[in-house]
């Protein structure tokens, strides 16, 4: 890699959970040991059960990178046991985060399936996601985990789907480092990458014999040391804030404008009624599922049974 340049206190240090960063870590070709250490370390895989092999399904590349929606940013793999993953990390919450990520296991669970297929053969599909923001308040746990189940989670319905949210924010580094587990190393890792980011940072020793785990933050300082890696992550980071920035505005301005409408005409209005108008205005459908709080089905029949002026 060339362009290197000397990093000094007042250069930004990009973390890895900057999308173009996080990408080049654990979705390039060649980067394979980190990702398998990493979910390993999030599923607590042990033994016969650790991932061995990877294969990226979507492997870095800077154009798909760049052509990519900014909200799907993230790396998906299946290893040699046939079983899916998609891996993430979200530095910044936006409004449809839950409803997109499950929407995004499901198809990767769906889109193994062709018709004729023998469903039995169908393997499970998991979601890992790394966030730095509190996705759920009332929750104290870094680590939350959903699966199929019945009401009193005595029956689970084992390789299908799983989602794995971790925020970061809730992570605590007061454990002694000789004590961590794998993946509170990991997390240790990401939460303070900016600080690794740095040439001069050293790696402490309960750290230096996970291999992957310094491999990963090789990657970090090298991309950070050089001009033109640190061009294209401001330029991500920037395009990011712009994107939640207009989606929290227009989510804002949905709610009121459906309000005002209402209010104009004299009667308060249903949400089927505030969302048809939100249509009729041209307002993007996920912005009006998250103002009204309906579903995407219904939605879906709002638009189906509308004039053919909507």
């Amino acid at each position: 890699m060339s362009d290197t340049i000397t990093l000094n206190k007042e250069l930004k240090i990009y973390s890895m959970l900057n999308d173009f960063a996080f990408q080049w870590i654990f979705g390039r070709k060649g980067h394979e040991r980190i990702t398998i250490s990493l979910i390993n370390a999030v599923l607590q895989l042990e033994n016969d059960c650790q991932i061995e092999a990877l294969r990226y399904l979507n492997p870095f590349n800077l154009r798909r990178f760049f052509d990519e929606k900014l909200t799907i940013v993230d790396v998906k793999a299946r290893d040699k046991m046939g079983r899916w993953f998609n891996i993430e990390a979200q530095a910044c919450q936006h409004s449809s985060y839950v409803p997109r990520t499950v929407l995004y296991v499901a198809r990767l669970y769906s889109d193994q399936a062709h018709a004729g297929d023998n469903y039995a053969a169908l393997n499970s599909a998991t979601s890992i996601s790394i966030m730095n923001f509190d996705l759920f308040p009332d929750s104290n746990r870094v680590h939350e985990v959903f699966e199929f189940c019945n009401r009193d989670s005595s029956i689970i319905l084992k390789d299908t789907l799983a989602l794995h949210y971790i925020d970061l924010t809730k992570f605590r580094d007061a454990k002694p480092r000789k004590e961590m587990t794998r993946l509170e190393k990991w997390l240790h890792v990401m939460k303070f990458s900016a600080d690794y980011g740095i040439m001069e940072t050293e790696i402490p020793e309960c750290i230096k014999n996970e291999e992957n785990i310094v491999m990963a933050i090789s990657e970090l300082k090298r991309i950070n040391a050089n001009e033109r890696m640190r061009i294209l992550m401001e330029a991500r980071e920037k395009d990011k804030f712009v994107y939640n920035l207009e989606m929290n505005t227009r989510f804002k301005e949905g709610i009121e404008i459906g309000k005002a409408e209402g209010k104009a005409e004299g009667k308060e209005e249903s949400r089927l009624e505030i969302a048809a108008r939100m249509l009729r205005l041209g307002i993007a459908n996920d912005v009006i599922v998250q103002a009204t709080g309906l579903n995407e089905t219904e939605l879906q029949n709002i638009i189906a049974s509308a004039d053919p002026g909507l």
